[in-house]
């Protein structure tokens, strides 16, 4: 019997919480590209069904959208939304097809209190027009950069094979140009991490030439079944990960963030995101909306199984209460839940949570397994708290926050 299928035939009841504070849709408002990066999860990750999907989100399939939207945060109590204009790349969308869709959603579904609007971008296309759309329509801005042109160019290139960072970082400093001049709030810059290089080197480049002030680090999406996730592999991109945050703790600029540190310190330094450390993974609020309306889990995981890309729920259909109810978020629903015997044990249970959902599955044990990146993870908590310890942060509070323990000081 297939995993999906087995999960489906045991399951009694739907999953344990049905309300959550906040919806995360990843919106693909253009289903194509400008760039053919070899790594691409979408277009190259196994999973074709983008080829029977309108290549940019029509105006009919728009307005469901949002209906289908407006449900689902009256029927989960979220109290915001976070939309994400992906692609493909969504610069694709002619710029006042762009701003129609945005004005639609702000008008919908609320002002920067309810709605956050975010576009993730290779930054090629984009101009001064660009610029005063994301300002006029208020939305945030994510550009995905590799590093270095050297290393950048790799990978992220064009369909005839050329490398595009000339082209990423003229648009990325037109960004950073309206972010200083207060038009735009500053853009993130977003990294997917290179086996073969150094971090330390990657970071360096983001924050002393880039001026980047908000920086993730994105693990290659593998399971274990990826052929090229091998240990080598995996203890390289540690060594990568270990790198970054060596040069953060390092770095003379203290304003830098970056993200999967942060997600680091909090749980060890802060009572209430260490309570909050395996939610953060929550699969209940979080979907995949495609061009003709269809709904499926986060994104990522669309190429490792059949059953989380197919689901059979569509904006025009399914409600929010269908949603988690299906196979699909059940199965992720309880994966969040329950973690692998392994790492119910760890002792960085409370700062990891179990780890990404698509670095723990297999086809065998489904999400039943630790992180594919554990060695490399646990490595990386235990350099960060030797440096927070070093820092002055007390040791007790730390262990108490690993331990799950609440602080006994605090009153309500």
């Amino acid at each position: 019997m297939h995993l999906a299928q087995k999960d489906a035939a045991q399951r009694t009841h739907a999953p344990t919480a049905l309300k959550t504070d906040f919806l995360s849709v990843v919106l693909k408002v253009a289903e194509r590209c400008n760039l053919a990066c070899p790594y691409c999860y979408f277009f190259f990750g196994g999973d074709d069904s983008y080829m029977l999907h309108p290549p940019s989100i029509p105006d009919a399939t728009l307005d469901r959208v949002i209906a289908f939207t407006q449900r689902a945060k009256a029927d989960s109590g979220a109290k915001a939304v976070r939309i994400g204009l992906h692609g493909g790349e969504p610069l694709l969308l002619k710029k006042p097809r762009f701003r129609e869709v945005c004005t639609k959603l702000r008008g919908a579904l609320g002002d920067e209190s309810s709605l956050t609007l975010a576009v993730q971008t290779n930054g090629v296309l984009i101009d001064p027009e660009w610029i005063a759309v994301f300002a006029e329509c208020r939305v945030r801005v994510g550009v995905s950069i590799d590093g270095p042109e050297q290393i950048h160019n790799q990978n992220r290139i064009t369909k005839r094979g050329k490398g595009t960072y000339a082209e990423t970082r003229r648009g990325w400093q037109l960004l950073v140009d309206a972010a200083e001049a207060g038009t735009i709030p500053f853009p993130g810059l977003l990294c997917v991490v290179s086996a073969e290089h150094s971090g330390r080197a990657i970071f360096e480049h983001f924050v002393n030439d880039l001026g980047a002030r908000g920086i993730n680090f994105l693990l290659p999406d593998f399971t274990h079944d990826a052929p090229e996730a091998t240990p080598e592999f995996v203890e390289r991109c540690g060594d990568f990960m270990l790198d970054v945050c060596q040069a953060w703790f390092d770095s003379p600029v203290p304003s830098v963030r970056v993200r999967f540190i942060d997600e680091i310190v909090g749980p060890l330094v802060d009572d209430r995101l260490s309570a909050r450390s395996q939610s953060r993974h929550d699969a209940r609020g979080q979907m995949c909306i495609s061009s003709n309306g269809e709904i499926c889990p986060d994104d990522v995981m669309r190429g490792y199984a059949e059953h989380l890309r197919s689901t059979g729920q569509h904006v025009d259909t399914s409600t929010f209460h269908d949603l988690i109810e299906t196979p699909a978020w059940s199965e992720l629903a309880r994966a969040q839940d329950t973690l692998a015997p392994a790492c119910q044990a760890c002792t960085w249970k409370n700062v990891c949570g179990g780890g990404l959902l698509q670095h723990r599955y297999s086809n065998e044990n489904g999400f039943a397994n630790p992180s594919l990146y554990c060695a490399p993870l646990k490595r990386m908590f235990g350099y960060v708290t030797s440096r927070l310890i070093a820092s002055g942060y007390p040791l007790a509070d730390i262990e108490r926050r690993m331990s799950g323990t609440p602080d006994r000081t605090r009153t309500s």
